[in-house]
């Protein structure tokens, strides 16, 4: 085959995939995130309307907000754990919305417990939501931790409330919110992207050689790489980031499978590895291999 037929072959292949697979990753942030993939648009927290004391009643009130920035319909259920040590005065410790419609007003709703610390010790207070957005768009799930430390004479030591995790599962497959974008993971875990302390990075990697490929040449090419705990790559995908105009099809497909050769650490939270993204550019010459 002559290399302008070939060329010419592989543009309309390459071409194809990238329409397709641009296609795809445009559909998949939804409309409940407008913004970048990994930024959630829903939360759950926390907090005391005063500070509790032993055997005196105080409210707990839980903000819960995002549910409606979903397509309806779609439903959330926020459940509350009161530990045992504190008695549920009132209140349900399960709570159900049903999104059925779009309103330009944001909402937000708050539910409001009242316990009563029974004896002293050490308490956590915990709140889960859960996000049904339907097949297409999947669930998403985050929760929050209220910690306290209850005295026989004092008001109680209280802590801020924290997030340990927004999670969403699609299609089967479970994913971290991390910022700009979804990372692939095996199961729940208790993690926040600010709380990785060293990023995935690469221990072996190479060029690409494409010397029928057009100019101008040499380039880099620019991807996203998901590297799972164990540092195995579970994605990439082709930025579309260069200020001088898209990058020729044919010199993405070169660079992709030179990507596909090289090696990663996986990043790590402290002493633990955890899969996590990074931005790689893959150079591309147009030497003779």
């Amino acid at each position: 085959m002559r290399p302008s037929a070939r060329i010419q072959g592989l543009r309309a292949v390459t071409s194809f995939l990238a329409g397709f697979a641009l296609a795809s990753i445009a559909g998949f942030p939804a409309s409940a995130n407008p913004g970048s993939e990994g930024e959630p648009a829903f939360g759950i927290s926390g907090w005391f309307h005063s500070p509790p004391r032993l055997n005196e009643a105080t409210t707990v009130l839980v903000r819960i907000w995002g549910e409606d920035s979903y397509d309806p319909p779609a439903t959330s259920v926020a459940r509350i754990s009161i530990p045992p040590g504190l008695e549920l005065v009132s209140g349900d410790t399960v709570s159900v919305y049903q999104h059925i419609k779009r309103s330009r007003k944001r909402a937000e709703r708050v539910v409001r417990l009242v316990i009563r610390p029974v004896k002293p010790g050490s308490y956590v207070i915990r709140g889960w939501l859960g996000i049904d957005a339907g097949p297409e768009r999947g669930a998403d799930e985050t929760d929050f931790l209220l910690p306290l430390e209850i005295t026989s004479d004092a008001p109680a030591v209280m802590r801020a409330p924290r997030t340990t995790r927004f999670e969403s599962v699609r299609h089967g497959q479970r994913y971290r919110y991390a910022g700009p974008y979804l990372v692939p993971i095996d199961s729940t875990q208790a993690l926040l992207e600010e709380e990785i302390t060293l990023k995935a990075r690469p221990k072996e990697q190479e060029s690409a050689k494409c010397p029928d490929c057009p100019g101008p040449l040499p380039a880099v090419v620019p991807f996203v790489v998901m590297v799972g705990s164990d540092g195995s790559v579970r994605e990439t995908r082709y930025l579309d980031i260069q200020e001088g105009g898209a990058i020729d099809p044919l010199v993405v497909t070169f660079a992709a499978e030179a990507l596909a050769r090289w090696k990663f650490e996986p990043a790590r939270a402290n002493d633990r590895t955890v899969a996590d993204f990074l931005v790689v550019r893959v150079p591309v010459r147009n030497e003779a291999p």
